[in-house]
């Protein structure tokens, strides 16, 4: 083949790589969607609407409703409804799907503690993938 050839080829070769278009990613507006989303979360829990926290629950978390509705209920019992909610650290990752994890020092009836989500950002659509709860507002 002939280094002109060769060259013509890469031309379309390169020309066809760039042709798609790549989104941008902002992570105060993925953020943003991740505060919503627990906004809601917090609305849901202290109304024991476990099924609407479930409905929006990552299918890569893989919990069954039942498991999730006697966890959910465990908490709810062991710390009482939520009572005061303050961020306390966000990040943004870019891995295979977007993930937005956060810390929460959170007041409850039974006491503080941290709150500690993750979720999965699906262009607009925030999924549950993690949620846990531990004593105190130690990091």
């Amino acid at each position: 083949m002939s280094p002109k050839v060769t060259l013509i080829a890469i031309i379309f070769l390169l020309a066809g790589c760039t042709s798609f278009s790549v989104k941008p990613i902002y992570n105060d507006q993925e953020q943003a969607k991740a505060e919503k989303a627990v906004t809601q979360f917090h609305y849901h829990y202290n109304e024991s609407k476990f099924d609407e926290i479930y409905s929006h629950l990552d299918k890569q978390a893989n919990q069954s409703k039942e498991g999730f509705t006697v966890a959910s209920t465990a908490i709810l019992s062991q710390w009482g409804k939520l009572q005061t909610t303050r961020l306390d650290e966000a990040k943004v990752i870019h891995s295979t799907a977007l993930q937005v994890k956060m810390i929460y020092n959170s007041t409850f009836e039974k006491g503080n503690a941290q709150e500690w989500f993750t979720w999965n950002v699906y262009g607009n659509d925030v999924q549950l993938l993690a949620y846990n709860v531990t004593p105190g507002w130690d990091k």
